[in-house]
């Protein structure tokens, strides 16, 4: 088969996440992914970049993005880095000819997107980005009984995304807690999976409007990453300029309405990650803290059992079942989903096909996230062009 080899930007968490989901993804489709290798990581800190390189068995590694790109052998580019950087990094990487794998939010603002969008189209590069949660097993079977009519007409969406990091208030300003770095705080952390899913799932959304807080408006300048404590003594404070915590009421072009809420302030969420789809027939409910099984509630179930049926999502009748877990129940967890995604733009580049979703999904989120942002200052409802 045609060799591929991928090249890695970012050695952070979600760079990590990445490398396991490679591993994942040549155990799970062996004989479909051969001939593709993940030959080289790129990260500032040179040490970082060595150390996930021997642990990972990755033969290159550089403290120089800019060589990854420019490196003949490298065909895709997966970039794991903070939101601020992703357009230069992606337009780079689009200049050297490379497909495209980006982590979301795309762009800082909808025309960042449209830009990039734009770019990866002329330049004729196969683009993805990396709305994960869409390649759960669970959420693609419901997606698939959604589009057999088996809830009839979608008329609500309902959502969360909460976690509760956040709270620790000696947490450093990392660049997740200020809006030029981040664009914005919960909304655009949280919040675009959360579009992302209501566009998979329902439609397009025309009509927003939100209301967003800022509970902790000042952190500790450290030098340490997200999620460690600033040390004792004097410390000097920075300011929390992004939410906390927003709430979203959105409706859809095909008349259906919708809400959902996003927060790093929920005590006892970790990532809690749940939404519901309603329709004239049966409604779905699923909650990515129990990622392999979904609630089910039909009209053609017989009264004396009416109500939500728990299903177990896997084996042969269910996606991904076959080449995952063929048991219903054995179970999926985080890095299954970055190895679907991950296989299914290997597929679109190596069958000349378009990755779903791609830089037109991201391009229309962050138009979602500029509305939202809008309706938060003007504090009124904003239209958005269908």
């Amino acid at each position: 088969m045609q060799e591929l080899n991928i090249g890695l930007i970012g050695a952070g968490l979600i760079g990590r996440t990445h490398t396991i989901a490679f591993r994942m993804m040549k155990a799970y489709f062996s004989e479909q992914m051969e001939g593709v290798h993940l030959r080289m990581v790129a990260e500032k800190d040179e040490r970082l970049a060595e150390e996930t390189a021997a642990k990972f068995d990755i033969p290159k590694w550089t403290g120089d993005w800019k060589k990854l790109v420019s490196d003949e052998r490298i065909d895709l580019v997966i970039i794991a880095v903070p939101n601020y950087m992703h357009k230069e990094f992606v337009l780079e990487t689009i200049r050297n000819g490379k497909h495209i794998l980006c982590e979301k939010p795309l762009a800082m603002s909808a025309d960042e997107a449209k830009e990039i969008l734009d770019a990866a189209r002329s330049a004729g590069v196969k683009h993805g980005i990396g709305f994960n949660y869409r390649k759960t097993p669970a959420v693609l079977l419901i997606k698939r009984w959604i589009g057999e009519g088996r809830l009839g007409k979608i008329v609500g969406f309902r959502s969360s995304f909460i976690q509760d990091w956040g709270l620790n208030e000696n947490a450093p300003l990392s660049w997740r807690f200020s809006k030029k770095l981040a664009g914005s705080g919960s909304l655009g952390d949280l919040g675009s999976h959360v579009l992302d899913m209501a566009r998979f799932l329902v439609g397009e959304i025309v009509e927003v409007v939100g209301l967003a807080s800022t509970h902790v408006r000042e952190r500790p300048i450290s030098a340490g990453g997200l999620g460690h404590v600033s040390g004792g003594g004097p410390t000097e404070m920075g300011t929390v300029d992004v939410d906390d915590v927003c709430d979203v009421l959105v409706r859809f072009s095909n008349g259906a309405q919708g809400n959902f809420v996003a927060s790093r302030l929920a005590s006892g969420k970790k990532n809690h990650f749940d939404f519901e789809v309603y329709g004239m027939n049966g409604a779905v409910y699923f909650d990515w803290e129990r990622p392999n099984e979904v609630l089910l509630s039909t009209f053609d179930t017989p009264n004396e059992r009416s109500g939500f049926t728990r299903v177990l999502v896997g084996g042969f009748d269910h996606p991904y079942g076959e080449s995952i877990w063929p048991i219903p129940g054995m179970g999926i967890g985080f890095g299954e989903t970055f190895a679907v995604q991950l296989y299914e733009m290997v597929k679109a580049v190596r069958e000349d096909c378009e990755p779903s979703p791609n830089f037109e999904d991201g391009w229309k989120v962050n138009q979602l996230l500029d509305a939202i942002q809008e309706s938060f200052e003007r504090r009124t409802w904003v239209s958005l062009s269908e």
